[in-house]
């Protein structure tokens, strides 16, 4: 599909129906999640050895998180708390109708949302993403990047009669990293996260609040509102499809990891997977060649690229 007809499938209706979709998908990775662990609740307390891998159902709550780590790039949450606050300082003055509702929870919610900061930090130690401080215990994952795309790389040389073999590695491999990430609060914050991003969805694109903006789709009003604080408007459709791929491919890797460990028989090339393993290349690369043209800076910290930093520029040349 062209870039165009994919825009106008992200846009198309009354918000951002692409957006919903993935977003709901995500919430559902994450209810299996917890329908598990409640599983295992109520057979009282079993001890078990540490995991010396990611589980299956790490691997799905992970997922989740990491379309809501593009997401955070796209500033979602971070610009429905701006269009709140410039809407009640009268910076915005329109009438939202039915929205005003949402308006109100968003505003009295914001106390109790996880802050900037820690969802910044919090997907630095996952994914290598950091859009505020960097943890200081967890880190940064830098190798989690260059990972995924051996995989996505290994899913589709398959595709062309590829080894297994490599798939099989690469996909180890990267759960292997994924484990070393994970801690206890992972699955808590996930679902917290992913809650705020389905009320910033639903506020951002209501009807009435588009209106208010003169915008068609949400993401319109995300420029608009990026325009009203003086932000470099940020390329969000590239975002969304990235994390939306790269969540499709980690929830493929949770449902395979059994197999890829005992040595069984997979199925790497099949259409969803490398669909989502073709799109989270060509997104990511199509990000790189945005920043490189718009400015040289990170645009999530505003400061020059680490020179560890994976090196997509030469991907991208």
């Amino acid at each position: 599909m062209t870039d165009s007809g994919r825009a106008f499938a992200f846009q198309n209706g009354s918000g951002s129906p692409g957006l919903e979709r993935a977003v709901a998908q995500g919430r559902r990775l994450l209810m299996e999640v917890e329908a598990f662990a409640t599983m295992l609740a109520e057979l009282g307390d079993i001890e078990l050895p540490p995991a010396a891998r990611a589980e299956p159902m790490q691997m799905r709550a992970v997922a989740s998180l990491y379309l809501a780590s593009a997401l955070e790039s796209a500033g979602l949450i971070d610009v429905a708390d701006d269009f709140v606050r410039l809407l009640r300082s009268g910076v915005i003055r329109a009438d939202i109708g039915e929205a005003a509702d949402l308006v109100s929870e968003f505003w009295k919610d914001r106390t109790n949302r996880i802050a900037k900061d820690e969802r910044g930090a919090l997907f630095a130690r996952l994914f290598g993403t950091p859009s505020g401080p960097i943890d200081t215990l967890g880190g940064v994952n830098l190798d989690f990047d260059e990972l995924m795309l051996d995989l996505c790389d290994a899913i589709m040389d398959a595709a062309d009669a590829g080894p297994p073999a490599r798939v099989r590695a690469a996909g180890l491999r990267l759960a292997e990293n994924v484990a070393s990430s994970v801690n206890d609060t992972v699955l808590m914050m996930a679902r917290e996260i992913m809650d705020d991003l389905g009320r910033a969805v639903k506020l951002l694109g209501h009807a009435d609040v588009r209106a208010a903006m003169n915008a068609r789709s949400l993401w319109d009003v995300v420029a608009g509102v990026d325009r009203r604080m003086r932000r470099r408007i940020r390329p969000t459709l590239n975002h969304l499809r990235r994390g939306r791929a790269g969540m499709t491919v980690l929830a493929w890797l949770a449902d395979v990891l059994d197999r890829l460990e005992g040595g069984g028989a997979i199925e790497a090339g099949n259409d969803t997977v490398l669909a989502a393993a073709v799109d989270w290349v060509d997104e990511t690369l199509s990000l790189v060649q945005a920043d490189d043209s718009g400015s040289a800076n990170d645009p999530q910290t505003g400061l020059p690229p680490r020179d560890d930093a994976p090196s997509w520029r030469d991907l991208a040349r």
